[in-house]
This record gives structure tokens, C-alpha cells and sequence, in this order.
């Protein structure tokens, strides 16, 4: 990842991925194995790309 030009830009960055993120990347150390490979299999089914390129 390229240097911030400005605290602002850090900002918008972090404002965007922060959901991305925590969307793909549940709390691994509070779910056994199967409840996370459960929670990211059903993640990604639900997400509408997934969808449209079936």
C-alpha cells in the first residue's frame, strides 16, 4: 500500500475497509473450525457477486 498524502485520505481508506474486512475475516479466536468455515462458506454465498457470476 502506497503512503498517505493526508490524515483525511488515511481516513476514507480505513472508513471503506474496515467493513470490507470485518465481513471476510470474523473473530477466528471466539469460533471453533467448523463454526468459521460455516460462517465464511455462508458469507460468501450470500455476497450478490457471488451470485451474479453463477
Amino acid at each position: 500500500m502506497r503512503k498517505s498524502k493526508s490524515p483525511k485520505q488515511a481516513q476514507r481508506f480505513l472508513a471503506a475497509f474496515g467493513p470490507i474486512r470485518d465481513h471476510f475475516y470474523p473473530k477466528q479466536h471466539q469460533l471453533t473450525a467448523q463454526r468459521y468455515r460455516e460462517q465464511m462458506r455462508q458469507r460468501i454465498e450470500d455476497d450478490c457477486w457471488v451470485k451474479a457470476s453463477a
